[in-house]
């Protein structure tokens, strides 16, 4: 039992993160075909999204402080936000269940969605040689 709830826990937190990162490197890509010239101007956008991704992500996975007074950058709410209950009806996790409270907090999808998307950036420039 508590191998299936594993990977029902693993699979939800795997899809979450392939679905943001696709979502902001199709978004990244719109803009830098719009508005620049392509891949070059993508790279750099992925790089700077990235960044600034993972600078949140940083900041929220930071344990709560002590003191009652400070305020804390965080993602996780009480409820799933409507994207996440349609991500569920997805083929994987649809045979799955994944308690709302079970699944891996939204501040370190978060956080590992910034690496994927640096990811992205970096294979662009080494294995696709873009602006090198």
């Amino acid at each position: 039992m508590q191998t299936a709830s594993s990977l029902a826990r693993i699979s939800e937190f795997v899809v979450w993160v392939g679905a943001a990162s696709t979502a902001v490197v199709v978004a990244c890509a719109a803009v830098a075909y719009a508005f620049g010239d392509g891949l070059l101007t993508l790279k750099y956008v992925l790089f700077v999204v990235g960044f600034a991704l993972f600078g949140l992500g940083g900041v929220a996975i930071q344990p709560k402080p002590k003191r009652r007074d400070h305020k804390r950058v965080s993602f996780d709410t009480e409820q799933a936000w409507e994207i996440e209950a349609r991500l569920m009806r997805l083929p994987p996790l649809r045979e799955m269940t994944v308690p709302f409270e079970n699944r891996v907090s939204r501040n370190v999808k978060l956080f590992v969605t910034s690496l994927v998307i640096l990811a992205v950036s970096l294979s662009l420039e080494f294995v696709a040689g873009v602006g090198v």
